[in-house]
């Protein structure tokens, strides 16, 4: 399956990488690129059950920092009360 992952632009952020794993916190088995200075991306090859690991780099003054995120894969989603 795919996704489509979106980010903010941050500040004093020159440029984004990202990778997308399934093996644990920092992994890229499944896509790893630069994004220039886009602020979102399609990744197709997703598991559709499991963990998925995302880590978004940004350059900022010279330095790379990271921002980990983890999603679950498939399962369906939980039913949510709206009233009253």
């Amino acid at each position: 399956s795919s996704a489509t992952f979106i980010w903010t632009t941050g500040s004093g952020v020159s440029q984004y990488w990202l990778y997308v794993g399934s093996t644990g916190v920092g992994s890229y088995n499944i896509y790893q690129a630069s994004q220039g200075t886009s602020t979102s991306k399609t990744v197709s090859g997703l598991p559709s059950s499991g963990t998925i690991y995302v880590r978004l780099w940004s350059y900022i003054s010279g330095s790379w920092q990271w921002n980990d995120y983890t999603y679950k894969a498939g399962g369906g989603t939980k039913a949510v009360m709206t009233s009253p």
